[in-house]
């Protein structure tokens, strides 16, 4: 669900806790995430902002956050004024659904100057603004035109105005309610999911009881229905789930950091998705038609056999002849189409001609075949890696087409060498590491594990790599192994996938092969039903 005012009061209240809080780093990690690296009493955290039109938030976090490569406009208007500044108050009016940040930061000057940073958190209206001290916006993350909303201009320059006030009562002290109608429309702050828990509790609690639990609350309730969180600062009894207590920046964590992770990868994967798809197709319909002009090439022994009994006519130099009937090798007859412009022999070597032209094609057409067979093959592992990629995988996927060509690179003013991801887990005091794309592949069997490591890779599905650090690994071991390399592969949903497994000494690179693609010898095969193991904590290195 998204936030309503009274939720948005208690986070202001949390982060009012940690007041002065500093700037020290703004990146932006989709088109509608801000993320701040705060220090705040003595604690190093990232203060998230999400303006997505579904889940827009404000929150502590202490999780990666993979930014942009290239961040935007707006961010780098953001670090120009807010860098190293002190959010020193937080406002928040009328229990709305926006918060006021107040901020004082240095100019070029060292001058200090005060601004205030807008946080509307109001759905399809969600919005970032930065305003300065005289109250005109600097900047915002979405620019509203006067020809789009007349009421509130929202462009560099104009005159900042709050969220127009909403003619409502003050959820805490109101003057009269009527029951009988919607307390969502009556009482400032309220969401329909709040109305609905305090209409099952006054079956047996007061509005004020309810409202003094609120008021005295300091932590977020989440009750789990299907695959998604509906929570408040107060149990949600009627939805007949139990509620789970989390400290609240924790809890909004844990609600929104999946959510925040897709639209991530979503933005940075949608054009991968779109390039992978052509080029799949693109080989795909390659391949037939190279198949088929094999299929003409593989013709050419009737081409010699034309030619070599043309030879055999009495008259070689005769002209005017649109088909000859001779008996072949055999003793059968056989019709031989001619070109009546030229001689029987001219004929003859025409076909000769065509011979040797078909029997150099084959040649070539099956050296494009299989060319065309590695990089639909590629583009299909690539397709694999895509549908299991995190949004810091996704990044690595994208610097790889690029690396080949098939994407525009990336301007970067950073030279610094990017670190690739690694996935492990720790196992009766072993180290079982594996990567899920061809970057983190590659690096981990060449560069990462050592020659006595054991390797793991799913037979003739695309997949991860997996080493664990011995070479005896028992079958405990092997069986955990050989489970992740199948289900991060192609084969994830079969039963009995193959899984090969070697020393890192017997891998060798495919020589002009891509990244991830590898030959191994003395190898041992063991067939397992891939499952995801939720025991095992993944962390990233």
């Amino acid at each position: 669900m998204a936030l309503d005012g009274i939720i948005l009061s208690k986070i202001k209240e949390d982060l009012e806790t940690f007041l002065p809080i500093r700037i020290n780093r703004i990146s932006q990690t989709s088109a509608t995430e801000v993320v701040f690296n705060v220090h705040a009493d003595n604690v190093r955290t990232n203060l998230v902002i999400s303006l997505h039109s579904n889940y827009n938030h404000i929150c502590l976090s202490n999780k990666n956050y993979t930014t942009y490569n290239d961040p935007s406009t707006f961010v780098m208007v953001l670090r120009k004024y807010l860098l190293n500044g002190i959010i020193y108050r937080i406002e928040q009016l009328y229990y709305d659904r926006y918060l006021l940040l107040h901020v004082r930061a240095k100019d070029e000057l060292y001058d200090e100057k005060e601004y205030v940073l807008s946080v509307e958190l109001m759905g399809k209206y969600a919005n970032l603004i930065l305003v300065s001290k005289e109250n005109r916006i600097i900047d915002a993350l979405k620019k509203i035109p006067p020809y789009e909303n007349t009421r509130r201009t929202i462009l560099p320059g104009a005159v900042f105005t709050l969220p127009e006030k909403q003619n409502k009562q003050d959820p805490f002290y109101p003057s009269g309610i009527d029951f009988e109608e919607s307390l969502v429309k009556q009482i400032q702050g309220f969401s329909r999911l709040l109305e609905n828990e305090i209409r099952f509790r006054m079956n047996h609690e007061s509005y004020e009881e309810i409202m003094g639990q609120i008021r005295q609350s300091r932590n977020l309730y989440l009750s789990k229905i299907s695959d998604k969180y509906e929570f408040h600062v107060i149990p949600l009894s009627h939805l007949g789930s139990e509620a789970v207590c989390w400290p609240i920046q924790e809890g909004l964590d844990e609600v929104y950091y999946r959510d925040d992770e897709k639209e991530r990868i979503r933005n940075i994967s949608d054009d991968l998705f779109k390039v992978v798809k052509r080029q799949i197709r693109h080989y795909e319909t390659k391949i037939q038609k190279l198949n088929l002009s094999l299929e003409e090439a593989l013709n050419l022994q009737g081409d010699k056999e034309n030619g070599d009994l043309l030879y055999t006519y009495e008259d070689l130099e005769r002209k005017g002849l649109k088909e000859l009937e001779l008996s072949d090798f055999n003793g059968e007859t056989k019709r031989i189409s001619l070109d009546p412009k030229l001689s029987v022999k001219a004929n003859a070597g025409k076909y000769y001609s065509q011979y040797q032209k078909k029997r150099k094609g084959k040649s070539h057409i099956e050296e494009q075949i299989a060319i065309a067979e590695n990089e639909l093959e590629y583009f299909e592992s690539v397709s694999e890696q895509l549908s299991i990629a995190d949004y810091a995988d996704a990044l690595d996927i994208r610097e790889e087409l690029a690396k080949y060509g098939y994407l525009r690179k990336s301007i970067s003013k950073n030279k610094k060498k990017k670190k690739v991801n690694l996935y492990q887990i720790e196992l009766d005091g072993q180290q079982i590491t594996f990567g899920k794309n061809n970057i983190q592949n590659s690096y981990l069997s060449f560069e990462y594990a050592r020659s006595n490591f054991t390797w793991f890779h799913a037979k003739q599905f695309h997949g991860s790599h997996v080493v664990v650090n011995t070479d005896h690994p028992d079958e405990k071991t092997i069986r955990v192994c050989a489970n992740l390399a199948a289900y991060y592969s192609k084969g994830r949903y079969s039963s009995s996938v193959p899984v090969d497994y070697c020393l890192v000494r017997d891998l060798k690179k495919v020589k002009g092969a891509k990244s991830g693609f590898v030959t191994f010898k003395n190898y041992k095969t063991i067939y397992i039903d891939p499952v995801e193991d939720k025991n095992l904590t993944v962390r990233v290195i």
